[in-house]
């Protein structure tokens, strides 16, 4: 039904886009401050410390997937704004209402993606738990 990839359709638009692509990058950025700093209690002159702050492999499953919905949602969020503009930008335009609609369809299959991704990655965790 679609012609365009995922990854092509959002190259496009971020070259096309131009001047938000830095705007783009400062949110991500800003959206990276959750991030916390290694702790204190390593000394990186005597031993090698561990970067990930994470014991086992479900804190890291957990924080891997809490980082990429961090970043995500509000990805998304911007893309749905974005598809809003086409379509009030495209004033009966057929091939630009094409457009509007083909980015609203990736914007939501994006966005079911990423929590489908997050429901899973809470799944399996559970389940791990529930394990021993």
């Amino acid at each position: 039904m679609y012609n365009l990839s995922i990854i092509h359709h959002y190259t496009r638009f971020i070259k096309a886009s131009g001047g938000t692509t830095f705007s783009l990058f400062l949110s991500l950025v800003a959206n990276l401050s959750f991030i916390n700093t290694v702790a204190a209690a390593c000394d990186p002159a005597t031993e090698i410390c561990n970067p990930i702050q994470a014991n086992t492999f479900l804190e890291l499953v957990e924080a891997i997937a809490s980082a990429v919905t961090a970043i995500g949602i509000p990805l998304v969020a911007i893309f749905l704004v974005w598809s809003g503009f086409l379509f009030v930008t495209a004033r009966g335009n057929e091939e630009q209402l094409k457009k509007a609609k083909t980015t609203f369809s990736w914007t939501l299959i994006g966005g079911a993606v990423l929590i489908g991704a997050r429901v899973l990655a809470i799944a399996i965790v559970n389940f791990a738990k529930g394990l021993g």
